[in-house]
């Protein structure tokens, strides 16, 4: 399965509007299905119909070049969820890019958002070799995920039988996933990841076939919440499961927020990541910024350049250790955050 990239051109498709739930999702497909439909299975040919029969307001946007970004910072903090999802493409970023993983980090810590997450290959395109995660990384930060086991289940072509976790949104439920991705390469197959440690709740255990363990879990921020599946919910065999696992996931992703359990520096309107930083860091803000002052402890300006963009990167490799503040002048007056360099 691990064998092929492709090439094609991004668009964002219409808007469909329901009116039984005000709730608006933003469906962003990065299966690449596009031009490789006679390789890659198309994975919302399962989820389109589950996403109609709920009745929740959404726009489906396709990443057509997998070698292009997903939607930026303003159109995703247009929505109250992201459902962000994959299917077989697995390497070279296909599954999500660096300016993704940045822009879902500022709209998950500024704009308070909410992220579902099925990617059963997301680990091992961007984290191939990874078992464990730090501070200072997207799935650590904004998947709370601290250790994980990739590809314990390779479900090829049978099927695997899933378990909600007792307290978890999916309490009680019994699902049934099935090889969706064999149709059209018989290479490929349904792999699901064991996540051994994170900082959320079991949410999708894996009882068939051996050994258990936990494929899906639910993370809340200090401001956010995010839902992390490498068990496909397009792979979900009976479309009632679906659409209850779907329901339950948005409701839970639309709840109050929970406690702080992760350590990003966010000043609510400015995040700069990673921080503390020893050479290279990014800083995004909700609006265009103009103008950036780096100002030491003495009330020094040590840097000082134009932007004109929601995002920029800043190399601290010249100033020394301690604390800056990071002063920003944007379309709707000044922000500030304080940054650590070590």
């Amino acid at each position: 399965m691990r064998n092929f990239t492709f090439f094609v051109t991004l668009f964002l498709a219409g808007m469909l509007t329901f009116n039984s739930n005000s709730q608006s999702i933003l469906c962003v497909d990065r299966d690449g299905s596009f031009e490789a439909v006679d390789v890659y299975t198309d994975d919302w040919q399962f989820l389109q119909p589950a996403m109609d029969a709920l009745g929740y307001s959404y726009t489906y946007f396709e990443v057509q070049d997998l070698t292009q970004n997903g939607p930026d910072l303003t159109t995703m903090n247009q929505y109250d969820i992201i459902f962000w999802f994959t299917g077989e493409a697995w390497t070279d970023s296909e599954t999500m890019t660096n300016d993704d993983e940045f822009n879902l980090l500022l709209y998950l810590t500024l704009n308070n958002g909410k992220l579902l997450l099925s990617a059963q290959d997301y680990l091992y395109d961007r984290y191939s070799s990874a078992g464990t995660f730090d501070p200072g990384s997207f799935p650590y930060d904004a998947l709370g995920c601290t250790e994980v086991v990739q590809d314990v289940w390779n479900i090829e072509p049978d099927t695997g039988n899933i378990v909600g976790v007792a307290g978890s949104l999916a309490e009680g439920m019994h699902i049934t996933v099935f090889d969706i991705y064999t149709e059209l390469n018989a290479d490929d197959g349904l792999y699901i990841d064991d996540f051994v440690q994170h900082q959320g709740q079991d949410m999708l255990e894996v009882v068939f076939p051996e050994p258990t363990g936990i494929g899906a879990y639910q993370f809340e921020g200090a401001s956010f919440r995010t839902i992390f599946s490498t068990a496909s919910y397009a792979a979900i065999v009976d479309p009632m499961d679906l659409e209850e696992l779907l329901d339950r996931s948005f409701a839970w992703l639309l709840g109050t927020t929970g406690i702080n359990t992760n350590n990003i520096n966010s000043s609510g309107d400015m995040l700069i990541y990673p921080n503390p930083v020893k050479d290279i860091t990014r800083i995004g803000c909700n609006q265009v910024m103009n103008e950036i002052w780096v100002i030491n402890t003495t009330g020094q300006v040590v840097q000082h350049f134009n932007v004109g963009d929601y995002k920029t990167t800043l190399n601290v490799s010249g100033l020394n250790t301690g604390i800056y503040l990071i002063r920003a002048q944007t379309t709707q007056g000044m922000v500030t955050a304080r940054m650590i360099v070590e």
